[in-house]
């Protein structure tokens, strides 16, 4: 009984494996996180930006998870990080340039276009239907206004 005893034992026993080297921070003070600074936050963003780096091994040199890391990334994308967010400038609808578009009379000699319906939805979500004799250049000044 003694032998199975012993082999139980060594059963429960694990093999000694290799471990990851753990690099750990002592904090003192009441405070329980780290404060990154926004200059910091910048430089470790920078860092996982330079291409053929990982971005989870530059977090483990931090000490910081990759949930922390994506916050971050986040927060530079909205602006959020740095104050400034990134702005497209457009001029306003109604100072844009009247399309140069040439409109020809229609010609008696030409025949009859025939009657129907043109449908455009543009990707504003806009639909545009258009019923009976539509001559090309007056459709090309209608969608050139739509722009």
């Amino acid at each position: 009984m003694a032998d199975t005893g012993l082999m139980a034992e060594s059963a429960l026993m694990s093999t000694p494996t290799k471990a990851r080297k753990v690099r750990s921070e002592v904090l003192s003070g009441p405070e329980r996180r780290r404060r990154w600074s926004v200059e910091e936050k910048l430089r470790i963003l920078g860092q996982c930006a330079m291409p053929g780096v990982i971005p989870s091994q530059v977090c483990r040199e931090h000490g910081i998870s990759t949930g922390q890391l994506y916050t971050w990334r986040k927060q530079f994308r909205s602006g959020e990080l740095t104050g400034f967010a990134p702005v497209t400038v457009t001029p306003a609808r109604d100072q844009l340039p009247e399309p140069n578009i040439p409109v020809e009379a229609p010609s008696p000699m030409l025949a009859p276009a025939a009657v129907g319906i043109i449908e455009v939805e543009l990707p504003s979500g806009v639909k545009l239907r258009l019923t009976g004799d539509i001559a090309e250049p007056l459709l090309r000044r209608v969608l050139a206004a739509l722009r």
